[in-house]
């Protein structure tokens, strides 16, 4: 493990949960503030309409007693009747003049008429609140005759302080719920990044077997563990396939140079005449020929599995590349007696290099010309292998033994009874890769008797 820890406080995941928590509680600041205008509104307008339907009831009683002489003292009557009800929210006031009060429960102020907000001081003994509100709306019944209904907006004001006090304890709980959250996914967040950090300085350390823990999940981060352990699999295999080619080319290659030089120093000392000095020549040229063209299809190889020849990609139809490479080997299998034929089907189109397929069915026929004895049939198809498109290659020589048909597409692999003949046992393996490029799988299998090789392409 490492020692240095990224912080919880410090990491991305809780930084975007306190910007959410911080977004949350500007929306709840904004959502309180409308609903709290919206329902003052709501309060105001339900105490002003009751307050309206008193005044009109007064105005009308006062009208109704005028032809009577009586309309103040039925104005009167009505503010008293209606002080009966139990609400001690309503306010009335009748005044004559600019002072005295003739009925209700306020005391006299300067008649003004509209809808208003009154204080007055309340008395302690009947609540907390040291003023009293009262919102209400006043007319002039006659010229020196005022009338005033209002209501306490007391009531109204605890009922908004309740809300608002709800809505602030909802948002100090989002508030803290978001930060334990951001806390507890931070850690499980960089439990997770410090497993793959672990990983990687163990990889750079030189443990290339080391894995990403994966538990199976579909989180982004376990698909990204999951991506980086196969490209970890991956970079394992080419560094194990290096390493398998360095020890190869040691094996493999100083034989050819060490006999070389033996040929050299043996002509050095030994030849006299300009013809023995020829033959060392055309002997020595002979074998660096072998010796580069080893070297080349070892590039072939590191060039393709780069993916550096993906771009030549199209579509190809495998009967045409069988064909043409038929047309190519024809004659060399009648100079080694090998009867040859093949089957191409048409219409078995996969998406490839042209060049590359050719190269890789050309190995494979040489290969089949080269490692069976003379007179062996060679049989090659382009068809459809269970649903695939397909490209076949079968002989009846001796065939390959169970234990030794994954080897064969090793680099510089050759079998015992083949070391006498021509090769350098790189043709199988730039076939495998050749097919690794394409998506192909391979296939070794029992010709009874000979050597059976299927190469199933995707469907294109």
């Amino acid at each position: 493990m490492s020692s240095a820890r990224t912080r919880p406080l410090q990491s991305e995941s809780f930084r975007h949960a306190a910007m959410y928590a911080g977004l949350f509680a500007i929306s709840m600041i904004v959502l309180t503030a409308l609903v709290y205008v919206t329902m003052d509104r709501a309060f105001k307008a339900d105490l002003m309409r009751a307050s309206n339907d008193d005044l009109t009831s007064i105005q009308k009683a006062y009208v109704a007693g005028l032809p009577r002489g009586k309309g103040v003292h039925e104005a009167r009557e009505m503010i008293e009747d209606r002080m009966l009800a139990p609400d001690d929210k309503d306010r009335f006031l009748l005044q004559y003049g600019l002072s005295e009060r003739l009925a209700g429960n306020m005391p006299a102020m300067e008649p003004h008429s509209g809808v208003f907000t009154l204080y007055y001081p309340r008395d302690k003994a009947s609540g907390s609140q040291a003023t009293q509100e009262i919102l209400g709306h006043g007319i002039f019944l006659a010229p020196n005759l005022y009338a005033f209904v209002g209501r306490d907006t007391f009531g109204a004001r605890v009922t908004e302080q309740e809300v608002l006090r709800e809505f602030g304890w909802i948002l100090l709980t989002s508030i803290l719920l978001a930060s334990v959250s951001g806390l507890l996914l931070g850690r499980s967040f960089l439990r997770r990044i410090d497993a793959i950090s672990d990983t990687c300085r163990s990889i750079m350390a030189g443990r290339l077997d080391e894995r990403i823990p994966v538990n199976g999940g579909k989180t982004e981060l376990e698909r990204l563990a999951a991506t980086i352990n196969g490209m970890l699999d991956r970079i394992e295999v080419l560094m194990d396939s290096l390493k398998q080619v360095s020890n190869d080319i040691a094996h493999d290659m100083r034989t050819p140079l060490a006999h070389l030089r033996y040929s050299l120093e043996r002509t050095k000392i030994g030849a006299s005449t300009p013809e023995q000095y020829r033959a060392a020549i055309e002997a020595a040229i002979a074998e660096s020929d072998h010796l580069l063209e080893m070297f080349a299809a070892l590039l072939r190889i590191a060039q393709i599995e780069a993916g550096a020849r993906r771009d030549g990609f199209r579509q190809v139809e495998l009967g045409q590349v069988l064909r043409r490479a038929y047309d190519i080997y024809k004659p060399v299998m009648d100079d080694g007696a090998h009867p040859f034929e093949i089957e191409a089907h048409d219409a078995l189109h996969i998406s490839g290099d042209p060049q590359l397929l050719l190269q890789m069915v050309s190995n494979l026929l040489d290969n089949a010309a080269a490692h069976t004895p003379s007179g062996t049939p060679v049989r090659a198809e382009a068809i459809s292998d269970e649903g695939r498109p397909a490209i076949i290659v079968a002989d009846k020589g001796h065939g390959v033994p169970q234990e030794d048909r994954e080897k064969v597409f090793r680099r510089f692999y050759r079998r015992e009874q083949s070391r006498t003949s021509p090769g350098s046992g790189l043709g199988l393996s730039l076939v495998a890769v050749i097919a690794g490029l394409h998506g192909a799988d391979i296939q070794v299998s029992d010709n009874a008797p000979g050597f059976r090789l299927a190469i199933r392409f995707p469907s294109a």
